[in-house]
């Protein structure tokens, strides 16, 4: 049974580390919703109690009571002890996630919340392609594909490297058009 308490520990543990510790490794770039919004039909919601957030809690409470137990009581009493703390530790992350939800204090900007700011080419964008840009707000840096913007009067491409400013976004796709120099240095 030691064997199955260091498997949850250690993929609980894993999980738990990689969404803790995913800004300072830049993992800016990805982002994971791990709460699938299923609905289950019936009275109880069994599609939001098992979400893989609850699961990966209720992994590491689990393996890890059940690691420090196995040394200090009995099978019996390790299994019980750490059953019961990997559903609770589960069931307390799974009301706070929903909480946060409910109340809206975790809900990220839109996508229009990143017109206005200026970016780099990373890919290049040609007349009638689309390549990518990177746009930093805050501490947290975007790479979102790109396309020169309409209103904009030259037709060269924007090579990478090349400062833009994104003009507006429309279903995930930044209108882009190059900083003047001229009117930045006024």
């Amino acid at each position: 049974m030691f064997s199955v308490y260091i498997f949850s520990l250690l993929v609980g543990g894993g999980f738990l580390a990689l969404s803790v510790f995913g800004d300072f490794l830049d993992g800016t770039d990805i982002d994971l919703d791990l709460d699938g919004e299923l609905d289950a039909e019936g009275g109880a919601d069994v599609a939001r109690l098992l979400s893989l957030r609850t699961v990966v809690y209720a992994m590491f409470g689990f393996g890890a009571t059940g690691a420090i137990l196995h040394w200090f009581t009995s099978p019996a009493v390790t299994g019980v002890v750490a059953g019961v703390t990997g559903l609770a530790s589960g069931a307390l992350i799974g009301a706070a996630f929903r909480y946060i939800r409910r109340s809206g204090s975790g809900t990220a900007l839109g996508e229009r919340s990143l017109a206005g700011l200026t970016g780099e080419v990373t890919l290049e964008i040609g007349p009638d392609g689309a390549g990518t840009v990177q746009v930093s707000r805050g501490e947290r840096r975007y790479s979102v594909r790109a396309r020169v913007d309409s209103t904009c009067p030259e037709d060269l491409p924007l090579r990478a490297g090349q400062s833009v400013v994104v003009v507006r976004m429309t279903d995930g796709i930044a209108d882009v058009a190059p900083v003047d120099m001229k009117l930045l240095e006024e």
